[in-house]
C-alpha cells in the first residue's frame, strides 16, 4: 500500500514538477532582470514602465500574505501552499495575459489601417509620409507601435529593420507578412497599394474566422475552468467547515494516494481540454 502511494505521490508530482518548471523558468528569468534587463525590455514592448522588480516583490509579498490567510483560516499547510505557489507566478501569467490582449487588439485594427494605407498610396503619399499619417490617426496600439517605428526611422535605423523589430514585438503571422510585403515592394518594386488591398481582405477574413471559432470554443473553455476549480473549491471549503476528516487527507497514506490521483488528473485534464479547444487559423 505504502509503495503504491510512493509511486502515485512521484508521478503527480513529477506532472506538477513540469507544469510549474515550465512556468518557472520565466519567473527565474524575471528574477534576474536586474542584471539581464529582460523584464524591462518585455514591459517596454507593452508600453509598461513599471521596475519588475517590484512586481516580483508584490507577488513574492501576496503570496506569503495569502499563505497565512488560508493557514490561519484552518486549512493546512500543504493544501495552502499550492495557491501560494500560484500567486508568485501571477506576475508572469499577467504580462502574457497582457501581450495576448494587446496582440489581439492590434490585429483588430489591421485591417483597416492597410485599407486606409493603401488608399493614402493610391492618392500619391509615399510609404513613409503615408505611415506617419496612418500613426496619427490610429489609437494605441497600433498607433503606439507605428509611432516607435516611425521614431526610429528617422533616426537612423533601416525601414526593413524597423519593420522586423515590430514583428519581434508582435509576433503575429499577419505583421510578418506586412513586413515581407513592404520589403519585396522596395527590393524590386511592384504595386504595394493593391498588395496591401488583399493582405486586408485576407487578415479581415481570418480575424471572422477566429471570432466564429472562439465563439464555438467559449463553452469548452467554461466547462475546463469549472470542472478545473471544482475540486480545489470544494476542496478548500470541506477544510474549513470540517477540518477533522479533511485533516486525514493530508497527513495519512491514503490521503496522500487521493491527492497524487487529484494533481495527476488535473494536469491530463489540463493538457486534454487546451488541446481540444486551441485551433490555429
Amino acid at each position: 500500500m505504502q509503495a503504491l502511494a510512493s509511486l502515485c505521490v512521484a508521478v503527480a508530482c513529477a506532472c506538477c514538477a513540469i507544469v510549474l518548471w515550465r512556468s518557472g523558468q520565466g519567473l527565474a528569468q524575471w528574477l534576474r532582470a536586474g542584471h539581464k534587463h529582460l523584464a524591462e525590455r518585455e514591459l517596454a514592448d507593452l508600453f509598461i514602465f513599471i521596475d519588475p522588480r517590484r512586481l516580483a516583490m508584490a507577488g513574492a509579498g501576496s503570496a506569503l500574505l495569502l499563505l497565512l490567510v488560508l493557514w490561519s483560516a484552518g486549512l493546512p499547510l500543504l493544501a495552502a501552499l499550492l495557491p501560494a505557489l500560484a500567486t508568485v507566478l501571477c506576475p508572469r501569467w499577467l504580462i502574457y495575459w497582457l501581450r495576448a490582449r494587446r496582440n489581439r487588439r492590434l490585429l483588430a485594427q489591421l485591417p483597416d489601417a492597410l485599407a486606409l494605407l493603401a488608399g493614402l498610396l493610391r492618392s500619391g503619399h509615399g510609404l513613409t509620409q503615408g505611415l506617419s499619417q496612418l500613426a496619427s490617426r490610429q489609437a494605441a496600439p497600433l498607433g503606439q507601435e507605428l509611432q516607435l517605428l516611425l521614431r526610429k526611422h528617422r533616426l537612423g535605423l533601416p525601414l526593413d529593420q524597423a519593420l522586423a523589430e515590430l514583428h519581434q514585438r508582435v509576433p503575429e503571422p499577419d505583421i510578418a507578412l506586412l513586413a515581407t510585403a513592404i520589403r519585396v515592394s522596395r527590393e524590386l518594386g511592384g504595386n504595394l497599394a493593391e498588395t496591401l488591398q488583399r493582405l486586408a481582405e485576407g487578415v479581415r477574413s481570418r480575424l471572422v474566422l477566429r471570432g466564429k471559432i472562439h465563439a464555438l470554443t467559449s463553452q469548452g473553455r467554461l466547462q475546463g475552468v469549472i470542472v478545473g476549480l471544482m475540486p480545489m473549491g470544494l476542496m478548500a471549503v470541506l477544510s474549513i467547515m470540517d477540518p477533522g476528516p479533511m485533516g486525514l487527507l493530508f497527513s495519512t497514506v491514503p490521503g496522500w494516494c487521493a491527492l497524487a490521483l487529484i494533481l495527476l488528473l488535473e494536469c491530463v485534464g489540463f493538457y486534454l481540454i487546451r488541446g481540444i479547444i486551441r485551433i490555429d487559423v
